[in-house]
């Protein structure tokens, strides 16, 4: 089975404004080397999602592992061949020197060598990245697993910008990042010794954002308890697009809320495998317990609305978008406001995404509407020969995950928007900081909206402003409902 790498390089060539048969010729023809310090704290946590991240486009990848005291040890050596052998088991990882002419050269630690165009390094929940010629501070705080996420993130998005051949304007190169999650306005070196377990906490959404806040907690070694909601199971496309899993885990088709569970192996996670309305339902009803919190990864304003309804005490949701699917944003909500109906206004002229279904492949919306049930050659019956050969691809895969899966193949473009490993972890990198900050006592106040676009990067003095509700909004209106929702739940905690 080969590695569908579709979703990547319909990014890039979007942010490149070329097609993308242009921009995967332009990703083979490119070479990547990395190094690293091996007694950089963090590294191998740093290391294994940057190879990933690489990985899942389709480049040619090297890593020599060093001499030495800072030389990379042969377990680690072996969990990186192992990552990229679980991605495209038909580009291995080079170890050795690198092949080819002029390869972007990418090191992991604070005193790259000769050659580097662009280095690294964790300082505590957050990112130090220099360009040739920058020199390194000293690192305030030994790397932690956010940190690393995040460092990783940002070397693949430098990465991005060369080997996608990003036009002048379309993106910055910044000499010097010095960038922290949890304290954005701040120096990075904050490292929280202890993390409070996770308690009565929701992930809403297994996509690429939800994998990469679960790879993230998971490097953290976060404990406690988390319910993780989702409705669709993880498919060839997403292997390259999200932060774990497969190609072994895409031939089995796992639920997205398995492949979560398998990782967070400190967590006690309760799965819910379907909507976030269906989950609400199960609130009421008692049988699923009413999250305080909520970490939001979800792509759609209708599944946001949705995500509100849960009133927790807190929602922090992540989002990609943007013209290139390359902007990340962080949106902390109240259920007295600022509500995510405030942050996302609802759109009642847009068609569904169950409407697009319907008119793209010919599938009944009274089919539709039993999304779980997998694709059968019955469903085939009542659609025409061009329908029938769109849909027959499919078959064996529950119908609420078509949607995407269609608009891949080229027949649509409804505004779609793949995101990229690199991009959906800087939007986890995030929501998990805001956690930290709002859990630990670290950030009080006002809800926040955090937003930049991963090809410019970061910018503190103008990516955060404070937010207030929204007049004539649902939580300002139905204050006494909601206040009467909350209690109901609360009592039966």
């Amino acid at each position: 089975m080969s590695t569908d790498y579709s979703r990547s390089v319909r990014l890039g060539g979007l942010a490149a404004g070329v097609d993308e048969a242009t921009l995967r010729e332009r990703m083979e023809d490119s070479q990547i080397h990395l190094t690293a310090d091996g007694r950089l704290p963090a590294v191998a946590e740093t290391l294994v999602v940057l190879v990933a991240d690489l990985r899942r486009w389709p480049v040619r990848l090297s890593l020599d592992p060093g001499r030495g005291p800072r030389q990379l040890n042969d377990e680690l050596i072996r969990r990186l061949v192992e990552t990229t052998t679980g991605i495209d088991p038909d580009r291995p990882l080079h170890i050795g020197e690198a092949q080819g002419n002029a390869p972007l050269h990418l090191h992991v630690g604070t005193a790259p060598p000769l050659g580097t165009t662009v280095a690294g390094a964790p300082d505590g929940h957050g990112v130090r990245l220099r360009h040739t010629g920058h020199p390194f501070p000293r690192l305030n705080a030994p790397g932690t697993g956010l940190g690393a996420v995040l460092t990783a993130a940002m070397l693949a998005g430098e990465a991005f910008k060369v080997v996608a051949g990003l036009p002048k304007g379309k993106f910055q190169v910044t000499p010097v990042v010095d960038f922290c999650p949890v304290l954005p306005g701040q120096q990075p070196g904050i490292a929280v010794a202890r993390l409070p377990p996770l308690e009565q906490v929701l992930l809403g959404g297994g996509g690429a954002i939800g994998t990469g806040i679960a790879l993230i907690l998971d490097l953290l070694q976060v404990s406690g308890e988390l319910t993780v909601v989702d409705r669709e199971v993880f498919e060839k496309p997403n292997v390259t697009s999200y932060s774990i899993g497969t190609l072994a885990d895409a031939t089995l088709g796992l639920p997205k809320v398995r492949l979560i569970d398998e990782r967070l192996r400190r967590i006690e996670v309760t799965p819910f495998h379907g909507t976030i309305q269906a989950s609400i339902e199960a609130v009421d009803a008692g049988t699923l317990p009413w999250p305080l919190v909520v970490l939001g990864g979800l792509d759609s304003i209708d599944a946001r609305h949705d995500l509100q309804r849960l009133q927790a005490d807190l929602t922090l949701d992540g989002s990609t978008g943007g013209p290139a699917g390359t902007t990340v944003a962080l949106h902390e909500a109240l259920p007295t406001g600022p509500c995510l109906r405030c942050y996302f206004k609802a759109n009642h002229t847009g068609k569904s995404a169950e409407q697009r279904l319907h008119e793209l492949t010919g599938i009944p919306l009274s089919r539709i509407a039993r999304g779980q049930e997998p694709l059968t050659e019955r469903d085939l019956e009542c659609l025409d020969n061009q329908q029938r050969e769109l849909v027959g691809q499919f078959l064996g895969r529950p119908v609420c995950g078509l949607i995407n899966s269609a608009e891949l193949t080229g027949r649509t473009d409804d505004g779609f928007r793949p995101s990229a490993a690199f991009v959906a972890q800087q939007a986890a990198c995030l929501v998990v900081g805001a956690w930290i900050a709002r859990s630990t006592g670290l950030v009080s106040g006002p809800p926040r909206r955090i937003e930049y676009d991963t090809r410019f990067g970061p910018r503190p003095d103008q990516m955060i402003d404070r937010r207030l509700p929204s007049p004539g909004c649902v939580c300002q209106k139905d204050t006494n409902l909601i206040s009467r929702v909350r209690e109901s739940r609360r009592a039966r905690r």
